[in-house]
């Protein structure tokens, strides 16, 4: 299955726009389709701001299929940090 997403970023004042498309599973689509595309979504914007160089960056809006807002849900997704075995 193919998703158009749409994410609206603010860098340090310069408001962006991106369109791209994305092959999903669906499999994973079926069993619950915003938080599959969000993390979509997510792993997207996070190269976008690797792309800025790391500037402070906000995301104002992601939709897909340019219907569906997922903002709230990309925002809410956070990497897990494993626990470091380091002896300091």
């Amino acid at each position: 299955m193919k998703v158009v997403i749409m994410t609206k970023l603010n860098t340090e004042g310069s408001m962006g726009l991106r369109r791209g498309s994305f092959l999903i599973s669906d499999y994973e689509f079926k069993k619950n389709p915003d938080w599959y595309i969000g993390i979509k979504a997510y792993e997207w914007t996070q190269q976008q701001i690797a792309e800025y160089g790391g500037r402070k960056t906000e995301i104002i809006q992601v939709t897909w299929n340019e219907e569906n807002d997922n903002t709230e849900v990309v925002k809410s997704i956070y990497p897990i940090m494993s626990e470091d075995d380091l002896p300091f």
